[in-house]
């Protein structure tokens, strides 16, 4: 049951329009301080590592806030303007120090509007078809992002790409001021329908520490090398629309994906969809070390696409049918806390291999090969689904 079709609709334009903008950042703000700005790689890898560093601190913190007032929307409002406030500010400066503090300001934004897909999920009853449309949604928004992006750079130039992402984080200003929260509505259908979820609303629901633990050591692996994708590709490729093309066709097959597996995931299939997500993660990996080609790089984006649609897919919605409006924001909020802290603490590894290895991504991506490995063991030993837990109530 949708509780506001108006609301879930706005939140469908705001995500998209908004990860055009934020994959834009995350793709090209390594090529803009490589090319334009002329930072040592190393130095480019450390000051990437910042974005996951702050969306490990703050999403369980926000989410445990807008649970306890119950309030989503102000959050989300926080979010949307302080995005385009981080934006601005991109634009008019090349300090390094002061693109540090603004990648710093930019990640407790990004964790703010990040609740949207609480009230969503909320908004929709946790159903996991709407669920799979959000994400699929998302996706598309980060195919725009990579392939706009990648036009934009070859024709104004890599030191204009802020100019797009004002214009995109601007324009969904105009989603979010639309969107409305009935807090009231929202609890009062969950209580009757209690029996069905088989969550009570003051319990403390069991979230299996397998998933947050495949969350950590999957990003851990791989979140380093995504984010100087673009770098590693240029090496071989030439053209950055191509280079943009590759990067959003992985968005591209996940949009598809997302909405398969939105209608084909159930309890029964959830654990092997996750082992399968991270195992694609690990030869993924190996893809990138051997790639030399524009082809051979298509077939490793290929399998991140089903490693990314499988793993999230089969994660978020694990999460919200086990919980409820009352702690739907922190459980959401551990599950971005420990995707970006192992981003962060791989990150930090990454930056110190390249230095070791004078620069050389191919030696330093061998490492990362192991931690997508221990994902899946995770889930393999220790994930068990909600049909054979036993609930606890407070």
């Amino acid at each position: 049951m949708i509780l506001s079709k108006r609301s879930v609709v706005l939140i469908l334009f705001s995500v998209l329009v908004l990860n055009t903008a934020s994959i834009g950042l995350v793709i090209y703000l390594p090529r803009y301080l490589d090319i334009y700005l002329k930072i040592e790689k190393p130095v480019i890898q450390l000051v990437m590592t910042i974005f996951p560093l702050t969306l490990f601190v703050f999403p369980p913190l926000l989410g445990k806030i807008s649970d306890k007032i119950q309030n989503r929307i102000l959050f989300i409002i926080i979010g949307a303007f302080g995005v385009v406030l981080s934006f601005v500010l991109f634009l008019f400066t090349q300090n390094l120090f002061l693109i540090v503090t603004l990648s710093l300001l930019y990640g407790f934004f990004g964790a703010a509007f990040r609740i949207m897909f609480t009230l969503y999920a909320e908004l929709v009853d946790n159903d996991t078809r709407y669920i799979s449309y959000y994400n699929a949604v998302s996706t598309c928004g980060w195919f725009l992002g990579s392939q706009l992006g990648g036009i934009f750079i070859d024709v104004y130039g890599i030191q204009n790409i802020f100019l797009l992402l004002i214009l995109f984080s601007t324009i969904n200003l105009g989603f979010v001021f639309f969107i409305r929260e009935n807090r009231t509505l929202i609890l009062s259908h969950y209580e009757n329908t209690t029996d069905e979820h088989n969550n009570d609303i003051n319990g403390v629901n069991i979230i299996s520490v397998s998933v947050y633990l495949g969350l950590f050591f999957r990003n851990f692996g791989i979140k380093p090398i995504m984010v100087v994708l673009s770098i590693i590709m240029s090496f071989h490729i030439s053209s950055i629309t191509q280079v943009g093309f590759l990067i959003g066709l992985n968005f591209l097959i996940q949009v598809a994906l997302m909405l398969l597996i939105g209608h084909i995931i159930s309890e029964k299939n959830e654990k092997s969809i996750l082992i399968f997500g991270y195992l694609f993660s690990m030869i993924a990996i190996i893809g990138y070390i051997i790639s030399n080609s524009f082809f051979s790089f298509l077939i490793s984006q290929i399998f991140i696409a089903f490693s990314y649609s499988m793993f999230w897919s089969a994660t978020v919605m694990y999460i919200t049918q086990n919980s409820t409006p009352r702690n739907k924001g922190r459980y959401m909020g551990y599950a971005n806390s420990f995707t970006f802290s192992g981003g962060f603490a791989g990150g930090l590894l990454f930056s110190y291999l390249l230095v070791l290895f004078n620069s050389n991504y191919n030696s330093v991506m061998f490492f990362m090969i192991v931690f997508p490995l221990i994902s899946a063991l995770s889930i393999l030993f220790k994930f068990k689904p909600k049909s054979k837990q036993k609930p606890i109530i407070k």
